[in-house]
C-alpha cells in the first residue's frame, strides 16, 4: 500500500520539478527583432509573443501575437518549444501592453477590429476572462481558448484587403508592371 501512495507523489514531484525549469519571459530591448519580419519590436504597437525553443539560449519574438501562435501550429516548425509567452492586454493599452503570460493560459479575443504589430488581425490575449469580455463589447470579436485555436484560424489570409483587386495576384502584378 504504502508503494501506491509514494509513486503518485513521485509523479507529482517530477511534473512540478519540470514546471519549475521552464524559462522565464524575457523583457524585450531596443535591439528585439521580429523572428518572421526582422523588423524592430519595439517599432510596432500591440501585444507580442515570445517562444523558448528546446536548446536555444534566447527566444525568439514575434511581432503580434497572433505570429507566434502560427508558429507554434506550423507542420514545418521542428524545434521543441519550451515554452510560449505572450502580452497580457488586461489593464493594458495598445501601446504599452503588460505582462508576459503563458500562452497557453491567456484568454483570446479572435475577430475584433484590433490589428496587430503587422497590419493583420490580431488575437489579443488576456489574463481574465472579465477584461476579454469587456474588450469583446468595444470592440467585438469572440473568446477562445489557447486549446481552441485551429491551424486554420492563423494560417489563413489575415492581411486587410484595401482595395478590390487585392485577393487576385495577376491583377496586381498588371497594377505594378503600368
Amino acid at each position: 500500500m504504502r508503494k501506491l501512495v509514494l509513486f503518485p507523489l513521485l509523479i507529482l514531484a517530477a511534473c512540478k520539478e519540470e514546471v519549475a525549469n521552464l524559462p522565464e519571459p524575457v523583457e524585450m530591448t531596443e535591439e528585439a527583432l521580429g523572428y518572421y519580419c526582422q523588423m524592430a519590436l519595439v517599432e510596432h504597437d500591440g501585444p507580442k509573443g515570445q517562444a523558448h525553443l528546446d536548446g536555444m539560449p534566447a527566444p525568439i519574438f514575434f511581432s503580434q501575437v497572433r505570429d507566434v501562435i502560427a508558429y507554434l501550429h506550423m507542420p514545418e516548425q521542428n524545434h521543441a518549444v519550451q515554452v510560449a509567452y505572450v502580452q497580457d492586454m488586461t489593464g493594458s493599452t495598445w501601446e504599452t501592453p503588460g505582462a508576459w503570460i503563458p500562452a497557453q493560459n491567456a484568454f483570446y479575443v479572435a475577430g475584433s477590429d484590433a490589428v496587430g504589430g503587422m497590419g493583420a488581425a490580431e488575437f489579443v490575449p488576456f489574463s481574465d476572462r472579465v477584461a476579454a469580455e469587456a474588450f469583446v463589447h468595444e470592440r467585438g470579436g469572440r473568446i477562445m481558448a489557447f486549446d481552441e485555436i485551429r491551424p486554420e484560424d492563423v494560417l489563413g489570409d489575415t492581411a486587410p484587403v484595401e482595395d478590390s483587386s487585392a485577393g487576385d495576384i495577376n491583377a496586381r502584378l498588371r497594377a505594378l508592371g503600368q
